[in-house]
């Protein structure tokens, strides 16, 4: 193979160049959950039905299986997921404070002396 002549760094293309790192430069996002899913019969694996309802629809939304414990009266379930990061929940700018003024009371004989306790 024919040695390629020494080329400042910014003329070397972009697939010439080695990686610094073996890895992406950004990590992968992954969420993992723990879920404690009641069985029918201690001891047994048999899911009650909202937990294995729970399961399914959890494994239908991207989540994957990644280890299950038996437990004496549940299995301990731990599931993951990777991909994008989530976006972050847009928050609306904050608007100018809207200040409410009282009403003024509406006791007319106010200043006038008379006190309104018992006759």
């Amino acid at each position: 193979m024919p040695r390629r002549p020494h080329l400042p760094a910014a003329t070397v293309p972009e697939c010439h160049r080695a990686a610094c790192y073996p890895v992406p430069a950004m990590a992968d996002y992954k969420e993992v959950q723990h879920e404690r899913l009641f069985v029918r019969i201690p001891g047994t694996d048999k899911l009650r039905k909202t937990a294995a309802n729970r399961l399914k629809h959890l494994l239908a939304n991207g989540w994957r299986e990644a280890e299950r414990r038996l437990e004496p009266d549940h299995v301990m379930v731990r599931l993951e997921r990777t991909g994008h990061a989530p976006m972050k929940a847009r928050v609306p700018k904050k608007g100018p404070e809207v200040r409410i003024e009282r009403r003024p009371r509406r006791d007319s004989n106010q200043g006038s002396g008379r006190s309104r306790g018992r006759r």
